[in-house]
């Protein structure tokens, strides 16, 4: 009967627990996903939401509040909305999905659509980005997690993890944190409109000790790695093409205004490609894309790609250049740009472009700086 009585108890505690912790973590919402409660001292720093990408970005989404979208991977993810919007006159949205396959970016486009009326749309496509080796179910795990709910363009509740361990255990180290007035340096999308911000690269530069030769270092790594390279085995994949040109013909049917841009990856990385054996890839990916719609091309070797200080990595562009690369894709020329910066592609100069890019391309010795 006395184990009875205690386990009773213990259950009573439990049921009344429970509630209570989920409500704790609600207010404390320490990857930012619900965004309702903002107490310095309390809750105000936050842990990375950037390991949600896809709950933080839909519930953003549903409130029905913007007109234009960015859309593409986290290279368009670090461009600053306020540039677009100031172009379009509405309100922008970040919809940046990390190292993302077209698949993923057409099903987050149909949800932003499901709640929003959309009338611009700014799209940096990717080479990676129709990489046929890479899938769903192999290398995007957070996205398939949530499949099922961004293709049906259901809402997407967080109230589970309001009840998980880990986020408890996160709970009370932004707690702690804020107690103590400590600031907490990660990366984050801005709650506001979906923007990508590299707090620690940007903390470490101020101190003196951001490694540009590191970043690039690791960034190559995470393209070329033998086992999870998001270029391993690169095969450019027809199917990738639809999910794009499905977008694109959307936006024609819609009346959507889209502007298109292939992201300036920093010159190395550009030569990386050849030198890693798919510059015919790449050259394909952008005859494939021209037959769809004209675009502006920004790699290759130009004043802006050939200045690491304008990139965080081999990437990734420091938010001040949204400006000028925005200037480009608006045709905004009270710009000062380079004028090497950014070409318009046609069918009618495809064949001429891309000889002039072939005859940029600098040999680099990849093997080497991989063995670091």
């Amino acid at each position: 009967m006395l184990n009875e009585k205690k386990w009773v108890k213990l259950w009573i505690t439990f049921i009344i627990l429970i509630p209570i912790i989920a409500l704790f973590n609600y207010i404390i919402d320490p990857y930012s996903l619900n965004n309702k409660i903002d107490l310095n001292h309390i809750n105000h720093f936050k842990k990375s939401n950037t390991g949600f990408t896809y709950r933080f970005k839909t519930n953003i989404l549903i409130d029905k509040e913007f007109d234009t979208l960015m859309l593409g991977t986290s290279r368009i993810g670090v461009m600053d909305p306020n540039i677009v919007s100031s172009y379009t006159k509405g309100n922008t949205f970040n919809l940046d999905s990390p190292a993302s396959i077209t698949e993923m970016q057409y099903k987050l486009f149909e949800y932003a659509l499901k709640y929003n009326k959309i009338k611009n749309l700014v799209y940096g496509i990717d080479f990676m980005a129709f990489n046929g080796s890479r899938t769903l179910d192999k290398s995007f795990t957070q996205f398939n997690q949530l499949n099922s709910e961004i293709t049906n363009k259901k809402l997407i509740d967080n109230y589970d993890m309001y009840f998980s361990l880990d986020t408890t255990k996160s709970s009370f180290f932004v707690l702690y944190r804020n107690l103590m007035n400590k600031k907490i340096i990660v990366d984050r999308y801005l709650k506001t409109n979906g923007m990508r911000v590299f707090y620690p690269r940007i903390d470490e530069l101020k101190k003196g000790k951001f490694s540009y030769k590191d970043s690039i270092r690791i960034s190559f790594r995470e393209y070329y790695n033998k086992k999870i390279g998001i270029y391993k085995d690169y095969k450019f994949s027809t199917e990738y093409l639809k999910y794009f040109k499905k977008i694109i013909e959307e936006c024609r049917a819609k009346k959507i205004k889209v502007l298109v841009y292939i992201p300036p990856m920093y010159a190395k990385h550009f030569d990386s490609i050849n030198s890693a054996g798919y510059f015919d890839e790449f050259e394909k990916f952008k005859r494939e894309l021209v037959k769809i719609t004209n675009y502006i091309d920004f790699t290759g070797h130009n004043t802006i790609t050939n200045n690491i200080n304008n990139y965080w990595d081999t990437s990734h562009l420091k938010v001040e250049l949204t400006k000028p690369l925005m200037a480009r894709v608006f045709n905004d020329r009270s710009v000062d740009v380079p004028s090497d910066f950014g070409i318009l592609v046609t069918k009618e100069n495809i064949e001429t472009h891309l000889t002039k890019l072939r005859g940029q391309i600098e040999d680099i010795n990849l093997t080497e700086i991989l063995s670091y």
